[in-house]
């Protein structure tokens, strides 16, 4: 073993200190619904939602249109008639002006609302359409920010498991563990009998079982990877069916590891089997599960137990021993070793601190 240079010298009090932390759930997270150019809010702030309040109103076929000059002082800002009026800004709704006269007093259709974007010349510039979809809460909670075209910020009012990345639409569910074979849930798996759950698909999802979800009206998955194809795929899915003017149907994915395929930690596992057949949430901003109720009993983890999260040992778990000290690694690297026995080996493996992590509820 090599010794440590006299400078970088650490005295290891705690060593278990010298292992990265991760989260795993957040109390009462606040929760992102991100907004387009002619969305439009139909919550306040301050208001109170449940699942299945209507949040927002998005539009489908959102494009450009020049709604003239606008007079500050007499220009309606939405909301009921009779509201107190100022002048309009950028972010503003528009509530559209039905018909107007054209060239040669031919009457044109006016789309029926959309968000002011900027002013030039004196006349005004809005995104609006005709076609809209109602984008309702999943989650129980209160709103605590609202700006049209921008987004609906909603504290929830439940406890959020925290992953990677997310993708799709937020939605709600009954949470499905099934059987996981060597850590996987085949496609096959995902049948019409599972449509409207969000069910845990296990170590890696494929293109072809989000697909196949899609097609089965199950509302979402859990995986603990996924490939950059599979999300490329369920965007342009999303894309297609935005063009056609069709609602977006209520399916979100989130991944809680990242790329790289491993399995589910075992602590995350544990609180998932805890919460199956209880109604949970998918968002995408940031990307989390959300389960109502804070009193949920967490699973109990030794304080010593590690998971390696890069490195050829990564997803693999089990207990910190003791510092190795300074070691030599691949590619000529001096760091910090640990000593740790994986669950399923009685000889200890000796791989740097910076490999490793440990959990914290």
């Amino acid at each position: 073993m090599r010794d440590r240079p006299p400078e970088m010298r650490v005295d290891p009090v705690e060593p278990l200190q010298w292992i990265a932390r991760r989260r795993i759930v957040v109390r009462t997270p606040l929760i992102n619904f991100t907004l387009g150019p002619g969305d439009g809010a139909l919550v306040s702030e301050g208001d109170a939602v449940a699942p299945g309040v209507p949040l927002c109103e998005r539009t489908l076929d959102a494009r450009l249109v020049d709604v003239g000059r606008l007079s500050g002082p007499t220009w309606p800002v939405g909301g009921e008639a009779g509201e107190r009026r100022r002048p309009p800004c950028p972010g503003n709704w528009w509530r559209g002006a039905g018909e107007r006269r054209g060239s040669g007093e031919r009457k044109v259709a006016w789309p029926p609302s959309g968000t002011l974007l900027y002013q030039a010349g004196g006349r005004w510039t809005a995104a609006a359409g005709e076609y809209q979809s109602i984008l309702v809460s999943p989650i129980h909670g209160v709103v605590r920010a609202v700006r049209n075209g921008v987004g609906v910020t909603v504290e929830a009012s439940g406890t959020g498991l925290l992953a990677a990345v997310a993708a799709g639409e937020p939605s709600r569910g009954c949470l499905d563990l099934p059987g996981l074979t060597d850590g996987d849930l085949p496609p096959s798996a995902l049948d019409v009998s599972r449509a409207g759950r969000v069910v845990v698909a296990g170590s890696r999802v494929s293109a072809q079982a989000i697909g196949r979800a899609r097609a089965m009206s199950i509302h979402g998955l859990i995986a603990a990877s996924a490939g950059e194809n599979s999300l490329r795929d369920l965007r342009a899915a999303e894309l297609r069916q935005r063009a056609s003017l069709a609602p977006p149907a209520p399916f979100g994915l989130i991944v809680l590891d990242g790329y790289q395929r491993r399995p589910i930690a075992s602590p995350i596992l544990a609180l998932l089997a805890a919460l199956a057949g209880s109604d949970v949430a998918i968002v995408t901003d940031p990307p989390m599960l959300v389960f109502d109720g804070s009193d949920l009993p967490l699973p109990e983890m030794p304080p010593d137990w590690i998971r390696v999260r890069s490195g050829r040992y990564a997803g693999r778990e089990g207990r910190f021993l003791e510092p190795a000290g300074y070691r030599r690694f691949g590619a000529g690297m001096h760091l910090d070793g640990a000593i740790v026995c994986f669950a399923d080996e009685t000889e200890p493996t000796t791989l740097p601190f910076a490999d490793l992590e440990r959990f914290v509820f």
